[in-house]
């Protein structure tokens, strides 16, 4: 049987391919490897760039949210603006109404106090020096620069007011009447605006206001009783009952 022989350069070319095949699986690991790590820094990169991305997508968003409440707030302030240049307008125009019924209204309540006036000179005798003090309040206060016109008008409307009321009440005060060129001190009864009545304090005379003569007219001494107890009723000194008062004077 032949024997085959291998020659020598077969056998050294057969190990330097061993040798090289050996030697393959370890670079291709290493490569491998590198690639591993550059796939890895890669993702690294690619995480670091979508977190960014994502950050600045956010900061947008909120810039985008807060243009828009920029504009919201700029279109209020815009109506806001208009609003206030229309109110104003309103308040201008309505300083110039004010300004015309200023203009009125003074000589208006000047006429009110002289009208109050001539009334209470013309009226019944009651309360005159509290009803003329008044008088002379009111015209101080209209001519004052530092009351203002809605107050000059409460007091004369009050003033009016005091005036209506004594047409609705029964009063009795003490005073003083000229009486045949005498001053008497006196009690004076107010029925309404109905009458007048007199009563000395000693209760011997009494009478009563003539519009006609406009004088005080006396009474016979039957009445007296009657004024006397109308008096102490006026002053809440005896019940209320039903009493009989003469309202007027013979002739008128």
């Amino acid at each position: 049987m032949p024997k085959f022989q291998t020659p020598i350069g077969g056998i050294l070319l057969l190990m330097g391919l061993q040798s090289t095949f050996a030697q393959q699986p370890q670079a291709v690991r290493e490569e491998q490897l590198q690639l591993q790590q550059d796939a890895q820094q890669t993702q690294q990169i690619v995480e670091a760039l979508d977190d960014e991305t994502m950050s600045m997508v956010s900061a947008y968003n909120r810039e985008l949210e807060r243009y828009q409440d920029l504009l919201a707030y700029n279109e209020n302030m815009r109506e806001l603006l208009a609003s206030q240049q229309q109110e104003r307008q309103r308040i201008q125009s309505e300083l110039q109404e004010v300004e015309v019924v200023r203009q009125a209204i003074v000589p208006l309540m000047l006429e009110m106090v002289d009208v109050l006036e001539q009334f209470i000179a013309l009226d019944k005798p009651l309360l005159m020096e509290e009803r003329e003090a008044r008088i002379g309040q009111l015209r101080s206060i209209v001519t004052r620069s530092d009351v203002e016109i809605a107050e000059k008008y409460r007091r004369i409307i009050e003033a009016y007011l005091i005036e209506a009321e004594y047409g609705q009440s029964l009063e009795a005060y003490e005073s003083q009447i000229t009486l045949a060129g005498t001053d008497l001190t006196v009690d004076l009864l107010r029925v309404g605006r109905a009458a007048l009545f007199y009563l000395s304090l000693d209760r011997n005379r009494g009478g009563i206001w003539s519009e006609a003569t406009q004088t005080w007219t006396e009474l016979p001494a039957d009445t007296l009783d009657s004024i006397d107890y109308a008096i102490r009723v006026a002053r809440e000194q005896a019940p209320p009952n039903l009493i009989e008062l003469p309202l007027w004077t013979v002739g008128e």
